[in-house]
């Protein structure tokens, strides 16, 4: 079964989140830089495989999403909706974030639609392709030369 695939995609999801990751760049004083700086803490928890912090952290990148600088938008909307459809392909499957742990020890919730979940796997692998990449990186670099914030787990 192709589960393990999908649990491992979610937890990489988490961890581009930690390496990607207002309507202006206003530096880091702006909002979007004190809210991506205090979410930071939060995506490095993901990067260690802590998979308790997905729905705090995916509420997190909506709103950075939301508020992000003109220049980022393009970017943010990639990531977002990524997102989007990992959070839409869980529920899809009859899985709720709770249920991650259990799947990654073997456990097949009921209700669980398998087949659902493998389909979520494939959409997984769009986190890692070129647009997905060119946008995480564009998002770090601004983060860490308008806000001050090392996305990789350095403010």
């Amino acid at each position: 079964m192709k589960i393990s695939l999908a649990v491992a995609g979610v937890v990489l999801l988490g961890t581009s989140l930690a390496a990607c990751g207002g309507s202006d760049d206003g530096g880091a004083d702006s909002d979007y830089c004190k809210d991506i700086k205090t979410a930071s803490k939060t995506f490095g928890g993901l990067d260690s495989g802590d998979i308790g912090q997905l729905d705090k952290a995916f509420k997190t990148f909506h709103k950075l999403a939301a508020e992000s600088p003109d220049s980022l938008t393009a970017d943010w909307k990639k990531l977002d909706n990524a997102v989007t459809t990992v959070e839409d392909g869980l529920k899809d499957a009859g899985i709720k974030l709770t249920d991650l742990a259990k799947i990654q020890s073997g456990q097949i919730p009921e209700g669980v639609d398998v087949s659902k979940l493998q389909s979520l796997a494939t959409d997984l692998q769009k986190l890692s392709d070129a647009e997905f990449e060119k946008a995480s990186k564009a998002i770090e670099k601004h983060a860490k030369s308008e806000c001050k914030v090392d996305l990789n787990g350095k403010s």
